[in-house]
């Protein structure tokens, strides 16, 4: 399937009750640009009588990083854990005398991120057809985005957040991790982002 875009990452908390998940809170991650998921491969040999007698490979997880052109402030919050924090700033706009209140993440030693499910579809062609994969990785853990600026010279570039994690089973019976689906619309795929975050 030769997807050829990438629209709708979501993400919402990931919720453990005793083996029964759920989620909560599901909302946009950002105006999406790129996702990169490896799974992580665990294999064993066994030799016996001098060759390989067994050989096994078993999926414990993956790696992901996402791209968008900026992380929203709540979604920083519930996979980052920053604070909100709120400053009452004066400063001169020309001759007029402004005071507003200014609302900030901070990052702390008490941040901790947390456990999302994340959620996106891919245009693509199947047999000459238009489809849309959409994709569920159902407990992933992300990291802050590094941050990298420079100041602008003749060439314009933007410096856009890209967010790294590991993703691995959930706390089900079944561990599930990754989860697939090929669908005719788009609208139906919308709806099935919205359906496993729900």
């Amino acid at each position: 399937m030769p997807q050829f875009d990438l629209r709708g990452i979501h993400v919402a908390q990931y919720n453990n009750t005793a083996g029964e998940i759920s989620y909560s809170n599901p909302m946009k991650l950002g105006d999406a640009m790129a996702v990169n998921l490896e799974l992580r491969i665990a294999e064993g040999r066994l030799y016996a009588e001098s060759s390989l007698a067994e050989y096994m490979r078993k999926v414990v997880g993956g790696t992901i990083s996402i791209g968008v052109k900026y992380i929203k402030a709540e979604a920083q919050e519930m996979m980052f854990g920053n604070a909100t924090k709120t400053r009452n700033i004066k400063y001169k706009d020309g001759e007029t005398e402004k005071t507003v209140d200014v609302k900030s993440l901070v990052t702390g030693g008490k941040s901790q991120s947390k456990y999302v499910g994340v959620s996106f579809y891919a245009p693509d062609q199947i047999d000459g057809a238009t489809k849309y994969t959409a994709v569920f990785i159902r407990r992933a853990l992300f990291g802050e985005p590094s941050m990298s600026l420079q100041t602008a010279n003749e060439n314009i570039v933007f410096s856009t957040p890209t967010t790294n994690g590991e993703f691995m089973a959930d706390n089900s019976d079944a561990l599930e991790m990754k989860e697939v689906a090929v669908l005719d619309t788009e609208a139906a795929a919308i709806a099935w982002c919205e359906a496993v975050l729900a």
